[in-house]
């Protein structure tokens, strides 16, 4: 069976740019870079170029050459960055002042002003002597009260200008992590759209798009938000801004990440609190967290009030590739993984490449475990792209945005496709269990404590390949090419000991088995797979050894 998917532009759009502007003490700079993380984009501080171009300061430029000069070279800057694309562009506090400046960068991208009081902008920049324009006519520092009324007095002078900007944004009383959340909120964040029965969204910057996208499928009456604990720092604050701005009525169930806790016991505790909150039956679940959360959230959403509305959030590239897409929920039994369970598609998935960033290593290389398999059982040219992009000599790919993104996009495309035309597994969809009958079974039996998910579909691909090299099924340069690749995203290709009548215990409650047949799936070449039901208890537990059967 060959997996085909659509053409897919992996770049997406366009990256855009945004020109954040201010006065001094506005928290320009430190918002700039936090908006960037946020977007994915290169930041660039138009004052730091200047100095990099003079070998000198700004308070040094002004000193010894002048405002005019300073000037001049702020000209040449913007003319300089209106021809790049995607950057956060942070601006001297005169910068757009002068009209032939704001004509360049208004022109080039979104532009937002940072305010902030008189009083809030003493604060931050009274003691800073290097601030050339609060400096006195004989170079001293000016006492508070003086420098106050020079604040004012320049910012009467730039009001005019100030206010050919509509974008603003008073950064007074939050941080400058507040105001880049608060300005992602208010943007048009551009996504490349896979899917037609589930809305999935791949973007950089989309966490801040959630309350907006919601609002537009009329998902904002009553939200409630399933985050694990150890992921409420990280994202609750981006995530309620974004609810915030669009006045959606939200509130926060805590849940706790782990296979471990992905049981019938926590789904009862989620139900509980779910009912005591006042949830209806128009409410919108939405998960955020990693294949856990989106497990267990969306299998509370299958079976609350017979089924409520599900987004999901994925913060993990497992997530985002796989457990997100195509409507699998469930929690685990002692017995087996996912033993109980339902389908129920999401009515939208928000996958933003730029979260991944800041994960440990581990939970990107378990997330390429999937980009892989789907790479091996549906596309050879992202195969090919994972396998040049990714050498031992340069692990710091497994960070970079642009090659996140691609490898989301295409596993999007691939997963989305095939779970559409074969929603309930009774035929094509088996296909995307390449490496998970033999990874499953590893699993439980370490008890979801040994083995994560990613390092056990990482074995259990191999364990595959092996079996399908011995059937004459593929050659063994695949096998081989098969395990570099695994190995240069950081994942083991070999298992750790086990033992043979757990393993094969474990094997047969495989919900995969029909007719008291387990049903592999083996590839057949790069990009094809075929299905099975005629593997031998031998050919499974040899694959893993490394045996010959």
């Amino acid at each position: 069976m060959k997996s085909s998917r659509p053409h897919t532009d992996a770049l997406g759009p366009r990256l855009p740019r945004v020109i954040i502007t201010g006065f001094m003490g506005t928290g320009k700079t430190k918002t700039a870079q936090a908006l960037a993380e946020i977007l994915g984009l290169e930041c660039i501080d138009s004052d730091r170029l200047i100095e990099q171009m003079e070998g000198m300061t700004v308070a040094n430029i002004f000193a010894r050459k002048g405002e005019p000069h300073f000037r001049r070279l702020e000209e040449e800057v913007c003319l300089k960055l209106a021809g790049r694309s995607g950057v956060v562009i942070a601006t001297g506090g005169g910068t757009l002042v002068h009209r032939k400046n704001f004509d360049v960068l208004s022109a080039a991208g979104h532009l937002v002003l940072l305010e902030a009081s008189a009083d809030a902008v003493l604060k931050r920049v009274g003691g800073d002597g290097a601030r050339p324009l609060l400096r006195g006519s004989e170079g001293s520092a000016p006492n508070r009260a003086a420098l106050k009324e020079r604040i004012l007095s320049i910012l009467e002078e730039r009001r005019p200008a100030y206010h050919r900007i509509s974008h603003r944004v008073d950064t007074s009383t939050i941080s400058p992590d507040e105001t880049a959340y608060r300005i992602a909120a208010s943007m048009a964040i551009a996504s490349k759209k896979v899917g037609t029965a589930a809305r999935i969204e791949i973007g950089r910057g989309l966490v801040s798009a959630l309350g907006r996208r919601l609002q537009e499928m009329h998902l904002d009456s009553s939200v409630f938000v399933l985050i694990p604990e150890n992921l409420r720092e990280r994202f609750l604050a981006q995530i309620a801004e974004s609810l915030n701005s669009r006045s959606v009525a939200w509130q926060e169930v805590v849940i706790r990440d782990g296979d471990a806790g992905k049981n019938l016991d926590q789904a009862g505790e989620v139900l509980d609190r779910l009912a005591s909150l006042g949830a209806a039956r128009d409410s919108t679940i939405v998960v955020v967290g990693g294949g856990v959360a989106g497990d267990l959230g969306g299998f509370v959403a299958s079976i609350y009030m017979r089924g409520v509305p599900l987004v999901h959030v994925p913060t993990t590239l497992l997530a985002q590739v796989d457990s997100s897409i195509g409507g699998k929920v469930g929690v685990n039994h002692p017995k087996a993984k996912n033993l109980i369970g339902s389908f129920h598609p999401p009515r939208l998935v928000l996958s933003d490449p730029c979260v991944l960033r800041t994960l440990p290593a581990a939970e990107i290389s378990n997330g390429m475990a999937e980009v892989v398999k789907t790479a091996i059982l549906g596309d050879a040219d992202l195969f090919d792209f994972i396998e040049g992009r990714l050498t031992e000599s340069h692990p710091d790919t497994l960070r970079d945005v642009e090659f996140l993104e691609r490898c989301v996009l295409d596993s999007a495309s691939v997963k989305s496709a095939i779970t559409e035309r074969d929603p309930f597994e009774k035929d094509e969809r088996r296909v995307l269990n390449l490496g998970h009958t033999l990874g499953h079974a590893l699993e439980a039996i370490g008890g979801y404590r040994g083995l994560t998910h990613g390092q056990a579909v990482s074995v259990g691909l191999v364990g595959a390949m092996r079996i399908a090299e011995a059937r004459g099924l593929v050659k063994s340069t695949l096998v081989e090419r098969t395990r570099n690749a695994l190995a240069n995203c950081g994942l083991p290709v070999d298992p750790p000991p086990f033992d043979d009548a757990a393993f094969l215990e474990s094997l047969h409650l495989d919900k995969k088995k029909r007719s008291g047949r387990l049903h592999f799936v083996l590839p057949t070449g790069l990009g094809s797979v075929t299905v099975v039901n005629d593997v031998t208890e031998e050919e499974a537990r040899t694959s893993l050894r490394g045996e010959r059967s």
